[in-house]
């Protein structure tokens, strides 16, 4: 049975996008990547592998996702190993570069699985020092009180005076209005598999207090 089962495993696929372009595909087999660079110089590359996760009895698909960066002299920073994921095989997947704060050395990467009452999972970068900020992890508990057209539009706004970070949708594409949320880690829950917690996300009601984030742009060779 080996020789033909490997027969029906699916070729290996490569993809890559422009600066800041979100990733979309179904989970199988695929190796694909997005990169982006700030003004300030740091590079960016976030990348994703998946897989059949070869368990005996299912047919998973596991998929690893890491970040890569370079300061602006050139030296990279150790790779990191965001989230290993390991669901059903096919399920969709959404990631990107959301940008960068407006010093350009930090990064914000934004991942979603599943249907829209999925999960999503975000994280802060400093570039300069090499230290991860903030980790937030958002699952059914939050994503289910939104309709499937505003899940879609669902991205990272910018940060708070306090340097929390904002998450928002957009009014398009049939999502009815646009709302903004302020994320942060959870005081009392400690850490779950590696993840920070989030507090509730609390409703933030004046954009005037939206620190944007800075654009991606194309990451040259």
């Amino acid at each position: 049975m080996l020789p033909f089962l490997f027969l029906l495993m699916p070729f290996q696929q490569h993809s890559s996008a422009p600066a800041g372009a979100p990733i979309t595909l179904t989970c199988g087999v695929h190796d694909a990547q997005t990169s982006a660079r700030s003004s300030a110089g740091y590079t960016a590359t976030l990348k994703m592998h998946s897989e059949d996760d070869h368990s005996k009895n299912t047919h998973l698909c596991q998929a690893d996702y890491s970040l890569e960066t370079v300061q602006p002299n050139a030296i990279a920073n150790r790779p990191l190993d965001l989230l290993s994921s390991d669901d059903a095989w096919g399920r969709p997947i959404v990631f990107r570069i959301e940008g960068f704060s407006q010093d350009g050395s930090h990064v914000f990467v934004f991942i979603a699985e599943g249907d829209f009452h999925g999960y999503l999972e975000i994280w802060e970068y400093d570039m300069k020092s090499a230290s991860m900020l903030a980790e937030i992890s958002l699952e059914k508990h939050f994503t289910r009180r939104l309709s499937r057209a505003c899940n879609a539009t669902l991205h990272v706004v910018g940060t708070s005076a306090n340097g929390r970070m904002i998450l928002g949708t957009s009014a398009k594409n049939g999502c009815a209005r646009e709302e903004m949320w302020e994320l942060g880690p959870n005081r009392t829950a400690g850490t779950r598999g590696g993840r920070i917690l989030p507090e509730y996300p609390k409703p933030l009601l004046s954009r005037a207090r939206v620190v944007p984030l800075q654009p991606p742009a194309y990451a040259t060779d």
